[in-house]
């Protein structure tokens, strides 16, 4: 438990993932390493014996540190850093050559904290090199050794930084547009279907519809025909019979054909209006986002596309949903307008806002793939997607179709009227 504690305070950008970089890292300390030891040679037993004791617990502090660090907190690795800094300056008194593993610390410090607190540690790791040097002497190769290495890490760690953080962002995008195709794909192939499924349904009412009902008609003119001749009740008995039938059959087959041209009519309108599954999805929408939403319809309802209908449906769906999960209003009105020429819908609410100028200069799919959608829905009804907006709120949404949509029968749904 203690340990998801810690990993919930570390800040994942604090820390930032460099597997090539650690890889270096770890081979200059080993070689400096070794290099330290090899002063053991000109140096008494007992300094030697306590270099090695150091030179141990210096290479046991940084690679345990660099293994188990992303989990500590601020507070861990800065008493880590403390520590191994210790061990170095401890070490430094004995051997003049522990100066150089000031090169692996900088990488350390700033692998620790990728901020302002790491080039903290690095300007005390610095100037405790060249102070360390004052009883022998300070001379300008020990000033511009440690100071051309602590430049030299600063560079080399903020250019491994900034590549990982376009490679990060190089991969969000690519995520993005991955997720934009897929989702333009999936409202292209949306709109096909329901382009295809309101053909089909004025196919079948215009055709076999028509022609059932046509048949019932002929079966009753037949009926009245047979009557009309005179002949009795018993002789034209088995002809009614099977007229009768045959006007039964028609009539199931007429009730079977509308049942299917009603199932090709989208979920949300099948049967409801267009302002009613507005209604319904604006009430699911405020039990779920705990916000006030209003839907007014103006105008003369007229006969729209069933094309039309759906896409209206779906941008208001969108539009209603960015509202909720992002603008952090209170409250959002939808309005649906029909028109001698079309219909217009908007969607206004009282949140935060956002800039439009800003969200559209991003590349296709950065941030705004519901936007796009509505764009690309808007468009393939004839019409046109407009936003108003700023930081600071509120945001207007509005979409303008026109009644005839290219490739589209006019009527909502498909109806067979006056057919019995």
């Amino acid at each position: 438990m203690s340990s998801r504690l810690v990993m919930l305070e570390r800040d994942p950008a604090d820390i930032p993932d460099n597997k090539a970089l650690d890889t270096g890292v770890t081979v200059l300390a080993v070689c400096l390493v070794v290099v330290s030891l090899g002063a053991l040679a000109k140096m008494p037993l007992n300094a030697a014996l306590l270099h090695i004791l150091l030179v141990t617990a210096f290479s046991f502090l940084l690679f345990y540190g660099l293994v188990e660090m992303p989990r500590w907190g601020a507070w861990g690795r800065g008493i880590w850093l403390g520590a191994i800094s210790a061990v170095w300056v401890a070490d430094m008194a004995i051997s003049p050559v522990a100066v150089y593993w000031v090169f692996v610390l900088f990488f350390v410090y700033l692998r620790a904290f990728n901020d302002w607190r790491g080039l903290l540690w690095v300007v005390a790791g610095l100037a405790t090199a060249i102070a360390i040097q004052i009883p022998v002497g300070v001379t300008l190769g020990g000033v511009m050794g440690p100071t051309l290495s602590a430049v030299v890490v600063v560079a080399i760690n903020y250019a491994f930084t900034t590549i990982g953080r376009v490679s990060r962002e190089r991969e969000a995008l690519i995520d993005e547009l991955l997720a934009t195709r897929e989702q333009l794909a999936e409202s292209e192939r949306e709109a096909g279907v329901a382009q295809e499924r309101e053909r089909l349904a004025h196919e079948i009412h215009d055709t076999v519809a028509q022609n059932l009902s046509s048949i019932q008609m002929l079966l009753h003119a037949a009926e009245r025909d047979l009557k009309a001749t005179g002949l009795s009740d018993a002789e034209i008995e088995a002809p009614m019979k099977r007229m009768e039938a045959a006007r039964r059959a028609a009539s199931n087959n007429l009730a079977e054909t509308r049942a299917m041209i009603a199932a090709l009519t989208p979920a949300g309108l099948r049967e409801a209006s267009l302002s009613e599954a507005l209604g319904r999805i604006a009430q699911d929408f405020a039990t779920t986002g705990d916000m006030a939403i209003e839907v007014e319809t103006h105008g003369e309802a007229g006969s729209l596309p069933m094309r039309t209908e759906a896409g209206l449906l779906r941008i208001a769906q969108g539009a209603v949903s960015n509202a909720v999960q992002h603008s952090g209003a209170s409250r959002v009105r939808v309005t649906l307008n029909y028109e001698p020429d079309g219909a217009r819908l908007d969607v206004v609410d009282n949140g935060i806002g956002f800039d439009v100028a800003a969200q559209a200069g991003k590349p296709s799919g950065l941030g705004h793939l519901g936007l796009d959608a509505m764009r690309s829905r808007a468009a393939e009804l004839g019409g046109e997607l407009t936003i108003e907006s700023a930081p600071g709120g509120p945001t207007a949404l509005s979409v303008a179709v026109p009644r005839e949509v290219a490739g589209a029968t006019p009527g909502r749904g498909v109806e067979v009227d006056g057919l019995e």
